[in-house]
């Protein structure tokens, strides 16, 4: 599976400090179509979708290609939720570019406040064959509108897929893990948490998230030993690293987890936050080389 590409990115800073830059340019060389275009595309990042329209429609006088501009039309108008239209535009974009793998995004993404999910999956799915450099924000978001149509399996893939070529980036190795534990597949969500303990500079927050899943997995001796090892390693830091608050939140829990009940007692259940892209592990201070 071929996977993709970021958008254009036309200059750093804050929305007010670009749009600031690009007026300066504009009176020094006079308004003309790139420069429109170039404004239209930071209003339609900024989410003003009148700005961006009331800018192309300006380009156009200026002389732009209206096949070149129909794309960043597509995106304003479903943000302004004027979605017949903004499918039109992005219809005629894809179908007079070779390689419109971002547009196929936005239309699968307009297909799906439509209604249309199959539709929108069909793009999602062309769009991951297209040629480019491939972000984790798209696999997420590809993997989560599979798994809302029940094509867990695909959704799945796709998230393996991304690791593959990206790399062991936690949003979507978390996602992989809700996934997995979703479908009871926990052998796997646990030795995507062992990878990540390998690779990340500190270890503390895969060695919790591993405990965790062998809490939900129902394995509450290998959770309680698991629980019990992150405190004794975190006992075994420097002072510095010990005594930070992140840690001492590890510490305090994994102290209470790991902790056996009286003889006959039943433990009450603990509250485990979701595994998800959305809550990633602790930040924590760097590891010392």
């Amino acid at each position: 599976m071929a996977l993709i590409f970021t958008a254009p990115v036309f200059g750093h800073g804050t929305y007010h400090e670009m749009i600031e830059e690009l007026q300066q340019e504009m009176a020094q060389k006079g308004e003309d179509h790139a420069l429109m275009t170039r404004r239209a595309f930071i209003h339609v990042e900024h989410e003003d979708w009148k700005a961006a329209l009331a800018d192309l429609e300006r380009a156009r006088r200026l002389g732009a290609d209206d096949e070149d501009l129909r794309y960043l039309a597509g995106r304003a108008l479903s943000l302004g939720g004027l979605l017949d239209e903004a499918k039109k535009e992005l219809d005629t974009f894809i179908q007079n570019h070779p390689e419109p793998g971002l547009a196929l995004v936005e239309r699968a993404r307009v297909l799906q406040k439509l209604g249309e999910p199959e539709k929108a999956l069909e793009d999602y799915r062309a769009a991951l064959k297209a040629k480019g450099r491939l972000e984790p924000e798209l696999v997420v978001e590809v993997a989560e509108a599979l798994a809302a149509r029940n094509q867990r399996e695909e959704a799945l893939r796709v998230l393996t897929v991304g690791i593959e070529v990206i790399g062991a980036v936690p949003q979507l190795v978390l996602k992989a893990m809700e996934m997995e534990i979703a479908a009871k597949r926990f052998d796997d969500a646990l030795k995507r948490v062992e990878t990540m303990q390998r690779l990340m500079p500190r270890p503390e927050p895969w060695m919790a998230r591993r405990a965790e899943v062998l809490m939900l997995a129902g394995r509450e001796e290998e959770a309680s030993a698991a629980w019990k090892a992150l405190r004794t390693h975190i006992d075994a830091l420097p002072n510095l690293e010990r005594g930070s608050h992140a840690m001492s939140v590890l510490a305090r829990k994994a102290a209470l987890e790991g902790r056996e009940p009286p003889q006959g007692a039943v433990s009450p259940p603990t509250r485990i936050e979701p595994l998800s892209a959305t809550s990633p592990p602790i930040a924590l201070p760097p590891a010392k080389p």
